[in-house]
């Protein structure tokens, strides 16, 4: 099956005077972990790779990041193509 891209926003909704910066870190660190080549934004963090494993990806970091922030916005955008899309193809003409 041809690759696909996902952008994933993780927004936690804490206290005033909580850092969100840890807690965002904690997101990306289960990405990291996932083993997909992924791209961290200013704004969201992108993978690549097939449909069925990012979904899972992504119900793994909503039931992971309950255990460390009491609430959150979990976004995501997928980019499919019949071909095949990939993280460099889409950056190419700004490297």
């Amino acid at each position: 099956m041809a690759k696909i891209t996902c952008s994933i926003k993780f927004l936690p909704l804490v206290a005033s005077g909580t850092t969100v910066h840890a807690l965002v870190d904690k997101a990306i660190e289960i990405i990291k972990n996932s083993g997909f080549r992924y791209l961290v934004g200013p704004s969201e963090t992108t993978v690549e790779g097939e449909f069925e494993e990012i979904v899972e990806l992504l119900k793994k970091i909503g039931i992971q990041m309950k255990e460390h922030c009491p609430r959150f916005v979990l976004q995501s955008s997928f980019d499919v193509a019949r071909d095949g899309v990939t993280i460099d193809e889409k950056i190419k003409h700004y490297r």
